[in-house]
């Protein structure tokens, strides 16, 4: 038993170590927080920011990127998915995006359906310093 306790003491000693370099997430976020999208567009990659706040059961924020501050009415979110769709002028013309990703801890994946058909995104959550 003595040749045991070493090796159980230094796996968790590194279990330990691991955790406390990593960011953590608590399981009550959910989808609300600060996120670093990635979405592929015929005009590149861009990296806009989407923040989702919860306000009881209600939610709404903001998206930040290219065409500047969009502001997020209503978000639907269902468990670990969540849904909201977002008015955008293009080129050729006004048309509704829906975006809709299912999170897994610090990130998430899903599509952006638009007329033409959808295009996949992912998000990470990125943490937010008060300055």
């Amino acid at each position: 038993m003595q040749f045991r306790l070493p090796g159980v003491l230094i796996a968790f000693l590194i279990t330990a170590l691991a955790l406390i370099g990593s960011p953590t997430v608590r399981a009550d976020e959910g989808v609300e927080g600060v996120w670093r999208l990635t979405v592929s567009t015929p005009r590149g990659v861009q990296h806009p920011t989407l923040t989702i706040n919860r306000d009881g059961e209600q939610y709404s924020g903001t998206l930040v990127g290219r065409r500047g501050k969009q502001v997020i009415d209503s978000i639907t979110v269902e468990g670990n998915v969540f849904q909201f769709p977002l008015e955008v002028d293009m080129p050729i013309g006004r048309m509704t995006l829906v975006y809709r990703a299912a999170v897994e801890g610090d990130t998430f994946a899903g599509e952006i359906g638009n007329p033409r058909g959808a295009i996949p995104f992912s998000g990470e959550r990125i943490e937010v310093t008060e300055q």
